[in-house]
C-alpha cells in the first residue's frame, strides 16, 4: 500500500469513528467484535463511500491488536451492529484464528523492535564515530594552526636577525655546519661557567699530628776494662853534707 492510500485509510477510518462511535469507538479498550456482513450496513447508510477503501479500512480495523483481543476476551460471545446491538455470537474457530493472528502481530512486533534497537544501536555507533571524526579533525586544524603559528614566529625573528645585519642560519645548514667541524676534529671551546661571587671560607683547622715514635738512640760503645791511676811521686834524694 502507498503512503497516499495509507492516509486514505487513517482518514476512512477516523470518518467512521466519527459517524458510528458504538461500532468503532475512539477509546482502544473499547473495541467489541463486530457483526458479520457490517460493511454492508455502511454501505447502505454511507453510499458516498468508497468500497475499496472501506474494504482496507474494515481489515485494517479487524486486525488490529485491540480487536483480535477483543474477539478473544470481551465478556460473552456476542457480536455488534453499528448501533451497538447485539448480532451475531463468536465462534471457537474464530476465536483459534484471532490468537493465531495475535501471536503472528507479537512476533512482528518483537521483531520490529529488535530491529528498531539494532537500528538505534547502529546508529548510536554512527553517531559515535562521527564524534571521533569531528574530534580529529578538530585536533588536526589545531596541529595546523599550531605549526603556521610557529612558522610566523620563526619568520619573524629570521626578519629581525636580518634587520640587524646577521644572517640566520636554517636547522638544516646548522647541522651540516656541526657535522662538517665533527669530521674535520673541530672542537669548538667549552663556555666558561659563570664565576659566582662567594664568601670566603674558613681554612678548616689543620689536625693534630700524632705522635712520632721515640726514635733509638746511638749504639754504645763496648765497656772498656777499666784502667786505674796513681800518682806519680817525684823522688827528692837526702840531703847531701856539703851542699848548700
Amino acid at each position: 500500500m502507498s503512503p497516499r492510500n495509507k492516509r486514505d485509510v487513517t482518514d476512512l477510518h477516523r470518518q467512521l469513528m466519527d459517524r458510528f462511535p458504538h461500532a468503532f469507538p475512539k477509546d482502544y479498550d473499547a473495541l467489541r467484535p463486530l457483526k458479520l456482513g457490517i460493511h454492508v450496513d455502511i454501505l447502505q447508510r454511507w453510499p458516498a463511500v468508497d468500497p475499496v477503501l472501506l474494504r482496507r479500512a474494515l481489515a485494517n480495523h479487524t486486525r488490529r491488536d485491540g480487536y483480535l483481543l477483543a474477539l478473544l476476551h470481551h465478556r460473552g460471545d456476542r457480536r455488534y451492529d453499528l448501533d451497538g446491538q447485539p448480532a451475531g455470537t463468536v465462534t471457537e474457530a474464530e476465536r483459534a484464528e484471532a490468537a493465531r493472528l495475535l501471536e503472528i502481530s507479537t512476533q512482528r512486533g518483537q521483531t520490529k523492535a529488535e530491529q528498531v534497537r539494532t537500528h538505534q544501536a547502529r546508529e548510536e555507533k554512527r553517531r559515535k564515530q562521527r564524534a571521533e571524526e569531528q574530534r580529529r579533525r578538530e585536533e588536526k586544524a589545531r596541529r595546523k594552526a599550531e605549526h603556521e603559528r610557529r612558522e610566523q614566529e620563526i619568520a619573524a625573528r629570521k626578519a629581525a636577525l636580518i634587520a640587524q645585519g646577521i644572517t640566520p642560519e636554517s636547522r638544516s645548514e646548522q647541522k651540516r655546519r656541526l657535522a662538517q667541524r665533527s669530521r674535520s676534529g673541530f672542537r669548538p671551546p667549552a663556555a666558561s661557567k659563570p664565576t659566582v661571587d662567594r664568601q670566603p671560607v674558613a681554612p678548616a683547622p689543620a689536625p693534630r699530628p700524632e705522635r712520632l715514635p721515640e726514635r733509638p738512640g746511638p749504639a754504645s760503645a763496648p765497656a772498656m776494662p777499666p784502667v786505674e791511676f796513681r800518682k806519680k811521686r817525684r823522688f827528692v834524694p837526702p840531703h847531701e853534707p856539703g851542699s848548700s
